[in-house]
């Protein structure tokens, strides 16, 4: 079967309802299960596992303006409850899948390195049991 590759350069980011999508350029989420061992004594030996609690989170790398250090710090350093919603190609194709969920933001690490443009890291986990969740774009 053949897939349709794209090349990413669509995507609508809102953090606490504002758009962010063009101060990033790399974003995407993370969900894993941790492996919970529940293997009993057996002849073959074999491993039983099971799929533990799992972690789920938003990450990207955003370029460092005054709009992003006003908007984003704050929420950072206050510890507040934000959503974080991102819509492959949205800016393109509203119906797209879309992905959010409450989060708190962990990580805003803003650097500047000589003759390079300034990014932070952006990392972003979900706060409630809902997760990330998923629809077609609005």
């Amino acid at each position: 079967m053949a897939y349709t590759k794209k090349v990413a350069r669509h995507d609508r980011i809102l953090i606490d309802g504002t758009d962010y999508s063009n101060a990033f350029n790399a974003f995407g989420f993370n969900s894993a299960d941790t492996q919970v061992d529940a293997s009993g004594f057996s002849v073959s030996g074999v491993d039983e596992n099971l799929p533990g609690p799992r972690a789920q989170g938003f990450t990207g790398t955003m370029f460092v303006t005054t709009e992003t250090l006003s908007g984003i710090f704050p929420l950072h350093n206050n510890r507040t409850i934000v959503e974080v919603y991102w819509q492959p190609d949205g800016l393109v194709t509203p119906t797209a899948p879309a992905f959010w969920a409450d989060c708190y933001i962990l990580e805003f690490s803003p650097a500047d390195t000589r003759g390079d443009v300034s990014t932070t890291t952006f990392t972003a986990v979900t706060a409630t049991e809902d997760g990330i969740q998923t629809a077609a774009g609005t």
